[in-house]
This record gives C-alpha cells, structure tokens and sequence, in this order.
C-alpha cells in the first residue's frame, strides 16, 4: 500500500478534530445573530399566518402560532400546550432554533474540513469495522459484518460524491464526468470485493481494508482521479449513482408511505380505543417510526433522521 504512514489520511482526520475550520466563531456568531433578528421579525409572519390560518379553518395550525406567539413572551409557562398542537409547536420552533446549526454544519459556502474529507471520514469508519471483524474469530464476528455492511455502504455513497466533497472544480466542469467514472469503478470494486466476504471473509478482509485504506488516503491528497488502482479496477463493474439514487428514493418513499399508513391506521384505532387527547399525537408518531423500521430498517430509518434540524 502507498502512502506508507498514511501521513493525509492522518491530517485529514486530524482537521476534522479541530475548531478553527469545522466549527467557524464568525459564521456562528453572524448565524446566531440572524435566527435573533428572526425571531425578533417573525411575530409579524406568525399574526398573518394566524390570521391566514383562521381564515381557512385551520384551527390546529391557528392555535400552533398562537402558542408560538405567546412564547414570545415571558408568560409563555402559563400557557399550556394540548394534543397536536403541542406536535405542531414543537416541530416550528425546532425548525427555527436548529435551522442555524443545519445550515452551519451542511450548507455553508465555506465548506470546512468535516465535509472536504467525508469520504476519507467513511472510508476510514469502514476501514474501522473491517479491522473489527477480521480481529474476531470465524463464528463470532456477526455484529462486526453487520456494522461492515453499514460502513461500506456509506462509504460507497462518500466515494461516488468524492467530487462534491472535494470542490476542485465547478459543477459543470469536462473533469467532472472522468472523476464520476472512476468513482463508479471504484465503488463497483468495492462492492464486488464486500461480496467475497461470506465465502472466505480470512482472505477478503485484508484486501478489503487495503482497498479502503488507499481510497481514503488518495481522497485525503486530493487524487479523486485516481482512488485505486488499475489492479483493482480490472474486473469491476461500475455503479450507478443515478441508478443508486433511484433505488434509494424508492425504499425512502416506502417508508414515507408506510409511515404514513400506519399514523392514518393509528389514528383510528386510538380515536376507537378513547385514548386521551394529549396522547394521541406521540403514540401515532410512535406507530408511524415503528412501522418505517419495521419496512425500510432501523439504518435507513436512521439515515432519514439525520436529516432533521439539528442532527
């Protein structure tokens, strides 16, 4: 393997561990100051949108921005909050609290060393579990292929938007489409090689952690070009990220839907069974993430809550 001590992948872990560039002072502070003068602006989109709400007959989103209007006050603890509405609030003033966190940790311009090197980040996680698993003995290793699995596909994702991460070109750059190619081999490589594991996991291991471990090394020098080499690319199929992200989307959508089915069949059977009002809203969200992990799994479940504010 290059790199022989592996000196960036070391650096690029060591950036992300820093505050100078993964935590901005300046940007929180500008973004602390724009959710203050937010929330000192939004009592006049909150009368509207009550006023609007009131109109229509949504009594639920009306009563949710007047509890909303009256946090705005100190007298906010005598006022109480009941059944969906209390869901509706809590959901609004999350969005406002985290919103400025989201954006500094995800969306920023000035992307910091956390997003740069995410593909070195997973790799070395897959790297991690790959080392776990092959250190126990055969029979005894069944959580550590599990979370290999995980780390892997994780991984893949990273590698196949190595050149988001990276930003050394604009979007619509001619290297783009070279970059993406050799990313979809390189996945495909991995893939193909993670395959082997259930027939002879002694052999597959260690080539597989030498796979990840020069990917995320080359991901920390900025050679996206060049992730692996041609001796691991010989046989591989490429992956398609288009084709990924579709099949993705579609298992996303399942789960929505059963979510979805069973808040509408938890309704229901709750508004039958007499359930106290102010419980209703919880069990029904409860009903709604037991059946989304029970159809998609608790990693896909996972994944879309890593999408919240504040996650």
């Amino acid at each position: 393997m290059e790199g022989r001590a592996f000196t960036h992948t070391r650096r690029a872990l060591w950036e992300t561990r820093t505050t100078f560039e993964t935590a901005p002072y300046g940007s929180i502070a500008a973004a602390y100051f724009a959710m203050w003068l937010g929330l000192r602006g939004i009592k006049l989109s909150a009368v509207i949108l009550h006023d609007l709400a009131t109109a229509l007959g949504a009594k639920a989103v009306a009563r949710a921005t007047q509890y909303f209007l009256q946090s705005l006050r100190p007298e906010v603890g005598s006022q109480p909050v009941h059944g969906w509405d209390s869901l509706i609030f809590l959901i609004i003033y999350s969005v406002i609290v985290f919103l400025p966190l989201w954006w500094l940790a995800d969306l920023r311009w000035a992307r910091g060393a956390v997003y740069r090197y995410r593909a070195t980040t997973r790799t070395t996680k897959a790297l991690h579990f790959c080392a776990e698993a092959y250190s126990r003995p055969p029979g005894k290793r069944t959580s550590q292929l599990r979370d290999l699995e995980s780390g892997l596909r994780a991984a893949e994702n990273a590698i196949l938007r190595a050149h988001r991460y990276a930003g050394t070109f604009p979007r619509r750059s001619p290297r783009s489409a070279a970059v993406r190619a050799h990313a979809a081999l390189v996945a495909g490589a991995l893939r193909a090689e993670s395959l082997k594991i259930d027939a002879d996991p002694n052999a597959t291991l260690p080539r597989l952690g030498a796979m990840l471990a020069v990917i995320g090394e080359r991901c920390a020098e900025g050679r996206i070009g060049a992730m692996l080499s041609e001796e691991f690319l010989a046989e591989a199929t490429p992956v398609s990220l288009t084709r990924t992200a579709i099949r993705e989307s579609v298992h996303v959508i399942v789960v929505v839907t059963a979510a979805m089915v069973a808040a509408v069949g938890g309704s229901s059977a709750l508004r039958a069974l007499g359930v106290n009002d102010d419980l209703r809203p919880w069990l029904i969200a409860g009903c709604s993430v037991v059946a989304a992990i029970v159809v998609g799994g608790w990693h896909r479940v996972g994944r879309l809550l890593e999408l919240m504010p504040g996650k």
